[in-house]
């Protein structure tokens, strides 16, 4: 074997000026097992119509050695492509990206009337009008306290080196001096840097992102079970001519993962300056469109994943009855049968209404009879990602940790987040479960700096809610089995720990650190939630609270700061 892998490393070595992929793609026709490509910053373009720069399909028990290798993909578009793959190792690789997929300036004007600010390019940066922004302190270089949603925002060059971003009241988040990201660059494809498809027990070892037009790291589809070990998605170096260190490392989450069976193991790694959320795990629910007995058709809310598979469980609640797919069938909705009512729902659904879902529907077969009507939804509790591992971790980054599944998130360390948030995100009483979750010994410091959001559940720095309609909690229980321990939260805004729902909870020796010492937003006004509680339990049943310390109590907090 040794002899083989000095001869691949030489046969390598003569071409890696040109491309690693065609002999990565020789060596597996080859039947080898372990392949090295030797290092080096490889400039890579497409290959033909295809939607990614590598793809890597139907591998299974391959290991690919890729350290101090990097590919800088030369058009904005997915980098890696892994489908249906089985026992892949990935080592040591760099992924970025020449143009990058964002660029960056400072505030130099605003209108009087605040409808638009315009951004003067760093030297270096891509000098295009790119209109996701995120507003930066210029002292910090994080995104700037409280800065507000900034959708639908208009982007247009107007000089040589200056972006004009508009969007009414813009001038009041932003102001001249201020520094400023711009980004979502994609120009063909789906955006995300690496996309790992319909596979099981992947490994990730010293991988890097340090760009991408979309997320980091998408794990979508699949059995699963893959595991994530000292990666990072980190700002990668100036580029050349910069004098300015990059601002922004993913222009959306850095890693998520989504409608797996099982849980990735992510630990002892590193995640800073992401244009969104730092990590989630995800999952849906599916609206039930027909039934008739053993007979369903479902809708997912999420049209780019495969859904629920052959020996699934759905279920409509955690307590309530459950059953088993036998066979299963995808086809457009006009295939279905649907009654026209029905039809007509869908059809004409905006965003977040309860009918909006996906064009295609999975009729499956049941192994006993349902009680179900068109317009429920019912959950699978084996596409949410359960039995996840999110351990000893640090994250300087600006948007969540987002978790709708049961798993295990300890020792991390979370600098300035948005928040960490236990939320189905679902319509307003759709169906969500989420059971044996365990929080332990995590450091939150400095949550809660992100915009007021009266509309939002999300309103703790630990939030932990689900709602039954625009102004309520729900009275059910949406989650069994939490277990909160010996976590630290240390300043931030607004309440520490906010939770509802919740059918066993246990609340023990965590420490709330300066809490409430600077005026709380209004986030979660709309649901009655209160701004001047560090602890706030409501609508729980099983709840114990027990030796958990408040320190240095802040002048925002109310007489009793906890409630539960």
């Amino acid at each position: 074997m040794l002899r083989f892998i000095v001869c691949v490393l030489l046969a390598f070595s003569s071409l890696r000026a040109d491309d690693f992929r065609s002999l990565v793609g020789e060596a597996l026709r080859r039947g080898e097992k372990r392949i090295v490509i030797p290092p080096g910053n490889y400039q890579l373009e497409p290959l033909g119509s295809g939607g990614e720069l590598w793809l890597l399909s139907g591998l299974k028990d391959i290991e690919i050695v890729a350290e101090g290798v990097t590919l800088t993909g030369t058009k904005l578009m997915r980098a890696i492509s892994l489908h249906r793959c089985s026992g892949v190792t990935l080592r040591g690789l760099t992924v970025d990206y020449d143009p990058l997929p964002f660029t960056q300036g400072e505030v130099v004007a605003a209108t009087e009337d605040g409808g638009s600010i315009d951004i003067k390019i760093h030297a270096g940066y891509p000098r295009k009008p790119y209109s996701r922004i995120d507003v930066v302190d210029a002292k910090t270089r994080f995104r700037k306290k409280g800065m507000p949603f900034l959708w639908g925002t208009k982007a247009e060059m107007v000089g040589e080196d200056v972006v004009r971003i508009s969007l009414p009241g813009i001038g009041k988040a932003a102001k001249p001096g201020d520094l400023a990201s711009l980004s979502t660059g994609q120009e063909a494809g789906a955006p995300h840097a690496i996309s790992i498809d319909q596979c099981e027990q992947m490994h990730f070892e010293n991988v890097t992102v340090h760009s991408a037009p979309g997320m980091g790291i998408l794990e979508a589809d699949g059995e699963g079970g893959s595991t994530f070990r000292h990666c990072r998605i980190v700002p990668g170096p100036k580029p050349s001519g910069a004098t300015e260190e990059r601002l922004l490392s993913s222009s959306w989450d850095a890693f998520q993962s989504k409608t797996i069976r099982k849980g990735p193991l992510i630990e002892d790694c590193e995640i800073t300056h992401a244009g969104d959320d730092s990590w989630s795990v995800q999952s849906s629910d599916f609206l039930v469109v027909k039934c008739e007995g053993t007979h369903l058709a479902l809708s997912s809310r999420d049209e780019f994943t495969s859904g629920v598979q052959t020996g699934d469980r759905l279920r409509a609640n955690v307590e309530g009855p459950e059953w088993k797919i036998v066979t299963r069938q995808v086809m457009r909705r006009e295939k279905a049968d649907l009654a026209p009512d029905v039809l007509t729902k869908l059809e004409a659904a905006k965003t977040w209404d309860a009918w909006k879902a996906s064009p295609q529907c999975i009729v499956v077969t049941l192994d006993h009879p349902a009680e179900l009507k068109p317009g429920d939804s019912v959950y699978s509790p084996d596409r949410m990602g359960n039995g996840f591992i999110f351990r000893r971790n640090h994250m300087h980054s600006p948007g969540r940790v987002l978790i709708k599944a049961g798993g295990l998130m300890e020792d991390n360390v979370l600098d300035t987040p948005h928040a960490l948030v236990i939320c189905p995100e679902v319509p307003s009483g759709a169906a969500a479960g989420i059971e044996d979750l365990v929080l332990r010994r995590n450091v939150i410091k400095n949550g809660g700096w992100f915009c007021p959001a009266p509309w939002s559940t999300q309103a703790g720095i630990i939030s932990f809610t689900s709602s039954s309609s625009s102004s309520s909690l729900r009275d059910t229980p949406v989650s069994k089995n939490v277990l909160i321990e010996n976590n630290i939260l240390e300043g931030g805004m607004g309440p520490h720990l906010i939770v509802s729902s919740v059918q066993g909870l246990t609340v023990r020796g965590n420490r709330f650190v300066k809490p409430l010492q600077e005026a709380p937003p209004e986030t979660g006004a709309s649901f009655g939630i209160p701004r001047d509680k560090v602890v706030w339990i409501t609508r729980s049943s099983g709840v114990t609270y027990e030796k958990n310390k408040i320190e240095e109590l802040g002048p925002f907090a109310a007489k009793e700061p906890v409630t539960k």
